[in-house]
């Protein structure tokens, strides 16, 4: 607060020796822009302070109004992203608006959608999104499925066209079927890297004792387990194989393993059940449906439980999360 009321008193000064930029602040005052809005938005774009309310920021304003930008919603969305400012609205904000309310169907989607990805107002329509919307229509994508993945993941949708056909031959040869769900978590994966570091990620689990086809099962099964990091993988395979001993084909069968953090979540809950195996309150023979249920319910049924049993075991359990370990 305290540099937003630094950055604020410094505009002010600023505004005392030019008219304009004080005819700005007012403007953006009247819309809702907090000191603290407007200390992000001249840090991030100080040429706002320049530009003309008749013919640029005023007529933005009013569309945005229009479309469902109110309140304290409009200063957010400019302060995410201040570079669409540049964008005509006519050219580029427009058009990319009306196109998506034709896609979703409703404002509100429209406002979902911007909001994870304010690009979607400085993007011309015409270079990839509207094409790749177009092509994935195309190759039999259901359009509910589309719509899916605009509303929840935009910037997928604005990726190169070229890199989007790539990445749906990529799935389609892994086995992926176009109607099926699992195809959109796929190419999201796909779209998140490059043919060569998906490569280099296989290449990676076939060292930790998986064949090809098993890693495929799995990525056709649970999409996301290849997003981590080579290195994640890594440390996960030797945490589930190492310490817990678990046969590769275990996690295979659960591949979303590979997507926990292990020294926030799955070493501290491990350690939690080793206590309670070696007191023989539990069996241990559903370790990884243990690892992996939601948080309120395993300190519920594995660690509150058992608090009369093992003093501090909440304790021991929160700080084991808290401990800094290098985890990927």
């Amino acid at each position: 607060m305290a540099s937003a009321l630094v950055a604020s008193r410094k505009l002010q000064l600023d505004a005392k020796k030019n008219g304009k930029p004080e005819s700005v602040l007012q403007f953006l005052r009247s819309h809702g822009f907090t000191d603290a809005h407007i200390s992000t938005l001249v840090q991030k774009r100080p040429t706002v302070l320049h530009c003309r309310i008749s013919n640029n920021l005023g007529p933005k304003f009013e569309f945005l109004n229009k479309v469902g930008f109110v309140g304290k919603q409009l200063p957010d969305l400019v302060v995410s992203n201040p570079l669409f400012l540049k964008s005509s609205l006519d050219s580029y904000i427009k058009p990319s608006v009306e196109y998506l309310l034709l896609l979703l169907g409703s404002s509100d989607k429209i406002i979902s959608a911007i909001k994870r990805s304010s690009w979607l107002l400085s993007y011309d329509l015409k270079g990839n999104m509207q094409p790749n919307i177009d092509f994935l229509l195309g190759e039999g994508i259901p359009r509910t499925y589309i719509v899916n993945m605009v509303s929840a993941h935009p910037r997928f949708i604005l990726i190169k066209h070229s890199r989007m056909v790539q990445a749906v031959s990529t799935c389609k040869k892994l086995g992926f079927e176009p109607k099926s769900r699992m195809f959109m978590h796929g190419l999201r994966s796909a779209l998140s890297m490059s043919d060569a570091t998906m490569k280099k990620k296989i290449e990676v689990m076939k060292s930790m004792g998986w064949t090809e086809e098993e890693i495929l099962s799995a990525f056709r099964r649970y999409p996301l387990c290849l997003s981590s990091s080579e290195e994640k993988i890594r440390n996960a395979m030797d945490f589930y194989v190492n310490t817990m001993k678990l046969k590769p084909s275990v996690v295979i069968n659960y591949p979303k393993l590979i997507m926990h953090s292990i020294e926030k979540r799955m070493r501290p809950r491990y350690n939690v059940l080793q206590i309670l195996v070696s007191k023989k309150l539990i069996s241990g023979t559903k370790l990884c449906w243990q690892l992996t249920i939601a948080e309120n319910k395993f300190v519920q049924n594995f660690v509150m439980k058992y608090e009369a049993d093992v003093p501090g075991l909440f304790e021991k359990y929160e700080a084991s999360k808290l401990a800094k370990r290098k985890d990927h």
